[in-house]
């Protein structure tokens, strides 16, 4: 007979070994062999550094969920990376303090202040209650994917990871560019997988099922590990204590899967 709390042990030990061979290293996805001519010619007339646009609801989100990803484009890739939140995170009245954050914690992962473009609007306000109009939305953030040549943009999935209804209108408003196609002509659109809430704070634990499941994840080692835990201590009014917890034991500070959005 197996002893199950053997077995249990066993698959811990399995995944965090695993896990210290996988932070670090990056997989995204690959192109259809199979594109068209005109494509690739449009990719390679493009500047070969990728130009990523990481769309967020408020300030902090760019590490409690992106930093993995924007780690990767800042310090292996040397994309260039703008960040568009298109909330000052006013929900308690600190949005003036909550931006002055966001461009400390910028600053340290690497993303340059003028690339980072903090949106004010009543129509978009810091509120979980408050579903933001996604035609709105779409159209403000295309807006920027045009004019600053975006060839990847980032944002949320539907479920928003924390459940929050403003990250799940990012993902509307970018599906919605998909469906009517919208985007610019080279520009690819991905989303930060939700995950159970058990994944979620399964810390090192997740990093091997998330790496094996998804053909786009992004982790990090240790020194960047450090670099994530540096940037939300930027974010001072909002370091409490149970941000605290989540940094040190959810897996979105680990690794990061990300998904096409398709029509």
């Amino acid at each position: 007979m197996f002893d199950p709390i053997l077995v249990v042990v066993c698959c811990a030990g399995v995944g965090l070994t695993l896990s210290y061979f996988t932070l670090g290293n990056s997989r995204m996805p690959q192109h259809n062999q199979e594109e068209d001519e005109s494509e690739k010619s449009c990719l390679c007339a493009k500047s070969s550094r990728r130009r990523v646009l990481v769309v967020t609801a408020h300030p902090d989100d760019e590490v409690m969920f992106f930093g993995p990803t924007i780690l990767h484009f800042t310090q292996q890739e040397g994309a260039l990376v703008y960040l568009l939140c298109l909330s000052t995170g006013n929900y308690y009245g600190q949005g003036r303090i909550r931006c002055k954050e966001l461009w400390t914690s910028c600053n340290i992962l690497g993303v340059s202040r003028e690339n980072i473009i903090v949106y004010r609007c009543d129509d978009l306000p810091d509120d979980p209650d408050i579903m933001w109009p996604t035609v709105k939305t779409a159209n403000l953030i295309n807006q920027y994917l045009h004019a600053l040549d975006i060839d990847m943009v980032v944002t949320f999935d539907m479920g928003g990871v924390s459940g929050h209804i403003n990250h799940s209108a990012l993902f509307s408003a970018v599906q919605h560019l998909v469906e009517e196609e919208f985007l610019p002509e080279t520009c690819e659109a991905f989303s930060l997988d939700s995950v159970n809430i058990l994944r979620k704070y399964s810390s090192l634990l997740d990093v091997p099922l998330s790496y094996a499941l998804s053909s786009c994840a992004f982790t990090v080692d240790r020194k960047r590990h450090s670099i994530l835990q540096s940037a939300m201590r930027a974010h001072r009014s909002q370091y409490v204590w149970y941000r605290k917890l989540y940094m040190y034991f959810s897996r979105y500070v680990l690794i990061n899967t990300l998904s096409r959005i398709t029509p």
